[in-house]
């Protein structure tokens, strides 16, 4: 189903989760579900739900190799992220965009913690 949705157009987004879920139901040990939600996330919510997914699957019982990968990824994609932030002025904007800003703010320097946080063994 996450197939069809990526090359067909196919929008089985939805039900790729459920298999996902249904797969985890099943084999909880196994963390190769965890690193297809993590795909299936994508950037949502500035890559968060996404490195949550790819941090359960390495902590399974099974994990999965191609997950340090991913995860490593995000983490480069947050440190850029986190440095270009810090040089947005944000003084001029509305409040409500304001708002948006300091919500990205947040996510972006909570992903660039945990990018330093993280062991360097892999």
């Amino acid at each position: 189903a996450r197939y069809q949705n990526e090359l067909a157009g196919v929008d089985t987004e939805l039900l790729a989760e459920r298999f996902y879920y249904q797969a985890l139901s099943v084999a909880p040990q196994i963390g190769m579900p965890f690193n297809q939600l993590g795909t299936l996330a994508g950037s949502k919510y500035y890559n968060v739900e996404a490195t949550y997914c790819y941090l359960r699957c390495i902590q399974s019982e099974v994990s999965f190799e191609g997950a340090y990968g991913n995860l490593k990824r995000l983490y480069d994609k947050a440190a850029k992220m986190y440095h270009q932030l810090r040089k947005c002025e944000t003084r001029k904007l509305s409040p409500s965009k304001k708002r948006g800003k300091d919500i990205k703010r947040l996510l972006v320097s909570f992903m660039y913690l945990q990018s330093l946080l993280q062991p360097k063994s892999r």
